[in-house]
């Protein structure tokens, strides 16, 4: 059968041609929903000695832990389930409060709370509720977590801190220890996937509008850092020291994002940051000042050019001089798993009525997309002025479909066409390797992970590449940047990994968990990683940092911010093979590392 690679309808189908090989969308979105796509495996692998140009100057302080670092890292969603733990303040991870009544543990009416613009509770009194009010308090639950390898949370003495007048109550894991007027201290005798409830029962009893509000929650120790004006959580900032860049795609909410206008952003002072709105911006610059990392940003695909303006302005004048930014529109508008690539199709619907839209209008999609992020890299540029090549304007594509990338790079609908000719910068796919385990394998002797490890190498098995897993990622490396040497773009990983899931089966996930733990997980990184190396990838964004294995995959690096990683060889087996290639792998690509760096 003649070799094709399918156009993006296809890997849409649940059924894919027999020369498609079917591969998750790789992530969970908000509440770990599986999203899937498929991706087409190409034919042969040409392995291609090939640097493109590197993105715009690096002005990284010398000093720096990841001044020569060739890899970033993708952070995990903010909610209040992550055992990423980032803040200080634990009252900034969940999304919403909970309304409780005697015997019922959420009465569902939160959207009835009578909240102000920051979130707090006003009052326990319900406001336009169509029904008699059944909520008699409020409470939220951090951090409730299971199946975290390490531990749950840390234990011991926390401090409640408050301003205004009420009754706070704490439940599941936490007691009260003592109480003094904006001050409660709180114990965990016991950490455990329960969490802590703090739960407000009363607020403003005199009526004075001193109700209770700027709650926060921190380990007691912290509370110095906290008074200090810091919000990242040590331990988590300690993590991510070696790492160049930090994707901030899941704490942005990008997924779907609501945001169109910057009025409505999300902002700092908010009690919640697990919103739909995503973590405020501000946040998300704040900690890449703190670890002299690049942010690679993704703009909502609604985002009118006032909020993309604003955006860009707002970044120039908090991010340190010495950090260079990422931007790309949006999350995989080429994937239909996800509401971006409905509304992309739906405006490229309308701009170009007279053209074809394709298969299933993936033509209108391509063509709007590749506009938009041309539009995006334009106003960018012109906002930074003179500081405009320490921006990096990406494309981002489907790694399977280099047409995904040509056509949104050309963009002929478009009267402005080329998109390419409008300040883009680089092209970023996500390389992952594996799939959905046999569920056969799960009953071989050893549980299925030597054929799991033969698969990366091998096709064992149907559906299993003809050279493997790892064989797949480096044919379509090698077609990328094929693609992409005429244009001089460096290509650049938005995401990567492994992706082995249970498919739906207890037995294949809980082999696909045991895999990522297992040693030889290792090898298969260091290996997949020295390819990408080898064959001409730029900067990589693994996926993810810190998550919780399940029947959604095992994406975390960490398991959970409790577990051992010092020193590296007592590490995971993913982790430690992530920092030992840093280590060993200064960045390769030109302009990447500052001259007066010393060697890692």
């Amino acid at each position: 059968m003649a070799t094709r690679m399918p156009g993006l309808r296809e890997c849409r189908d649940t059924a894919c041609a027999t020369d498609v090989l079917p591969i998750v969308s790789k992530k969970p979105n908000y509440r770990q929903k599986r999203m899937y796509a498929c991706l087409g495996g190409g034919r042969g692998w040409l392995l291609l000695s090939f640097l493109a140009l590197a993105p715009p100057g690096d002005l990284r302080a010398a000093t720096a832990e990841n001044a020569q670092s060739a890899l970033g890292i993708n952070l995990a969603p903010v909610t209040y389930y992550s055992s990423e733990l980032p803040f200080l303040n634990l009252l900034h991870m969940p999304g919403q409060w909970i309304t409780h009544a005697d015997t019922t543990w959420d009465t569902n009416e939160e959207k009835y709370l009578d909240l102000d613009s920051d979130g707090w509770p006003r009052s326990l009194t319900a406001v336009n509720d169509p029904a008699p009010q059944q909520f008699t308090s409020v409470a939220i639950v951090v951090p409730r977590l299971d199946g975290a390898a390490g531990g749950y949370y840390p234990g011991g003495r926390y401090l409640v801190l408050y301003e205004g007048q009420g009754t706070l109550e704490y439940r599941l894991d936490a007691s009260l220890v003592s109480r003094a007027p904006g001050r409660d201290v709180i114990n965990v005798a016991q950490a455990t996937s329960n969490g802590i409830e703090l739960r407000i029962t009363a607020s403003d009893p005199h009526r004075t509008g001193k109700y209770l509000r700027n709650i926060r929650l921190v380990k007691a120790e912290n509370e110095k850092a906290l008074q200090r004006g810091e919000v990242f959580n040590p331990a988590f900032v300690a993590l991510l020291r070696n790492f160049r860049a930090l994707r901030f795609m899941d704490w942005l909410a990008t997924n779907g994002s609501p945001l169109s206008s910057w009025a409505a952003r999300p902002l700092p002072g908010n009690a919640f940051w697990g919103t739909r709105g995503g973590v405020p911006l501000e946040v998300a610059v704040q900690l890449a000042n703190e670890l002299s990392a690049d942010p690679w940003l993704n703009v909502p695909h609604q985002a009118d050019d006032d909020y993309i303006t604003q955006m860009a302005r707002l970044v120039h004048t908090q991010l340190r001089p010495t950090q260079n930014v990422y931007v790309e529109l949006s999350n995989e508008v080429w994937n239909g798993s996800f509401p971006q690539y409905q509304y992309a199709v739906d405006r490229g619907r309308a701009a170009w009525p007279g053209q074809p839209g394709g298969n299933g209008g993936d033509e209108w999609n391509r063509n709007w997309y590749g506009m938009r992020t041309a539009q995006m890299c334009d106003i960018w540029k012109s906002v930074w002025g003179g500081d405009a090549r320490r921006v990096t304007c990406v494309l981002a594509a489907h790694v399977a479909s280099t047409y995904s990338a040509a056509q949104s790079l050309k963009c002929p609908y478009w009267a402005q066409a080329p998109c390419v000719g409008h300040h883009v910068d680089a092209v970023a796919v996500a390389p992952y390797f594996g799939w959905v385990v046999p569920a056969a394998w799960s009953s071989q002797p050893d549980g299925g992970l030597g054929a799991l490890f033969q698969s990366l190498n091998v096709q064992n098995a149907p559906g299993v590449p003809a050279k493997g897993y790892l064989g797949q990622a480096a044919q379509w490396l090698a077609a990328y940047v094929s693609l992409l040497a005429p244009y001089k773009l460096p290509l650049l990983g938005y995401e990567g990994g492994q992706s082995f899931l249970g498919g739906g089966s207890k037995p294949g996930t809980e082999l696909a968990i045991r895999a990522n733990r297992d040693s030889r997980m290792h090898t298969a990184y260091t290996t997949w990683l020295g390819q990408w190396k080898a064959g001409g990838g730029q900067l990589m964004m693994l996926y993810n940092d810190v998550f919780i294995p399940g029947d959604s995959g095992s994406w975390g690096a960490l398991e959970s911010i409790m577990q051992t990683t010092a020193p590296v060889s007592s590490a995971p087996p993913k982790w430690a093979a992530i920092q030992q290639f840093i280590a060993a792998n200064p960045c390769w690509w030109p302009g990447c590392a500052p001259a007066t760096s010393s060697a890692h």
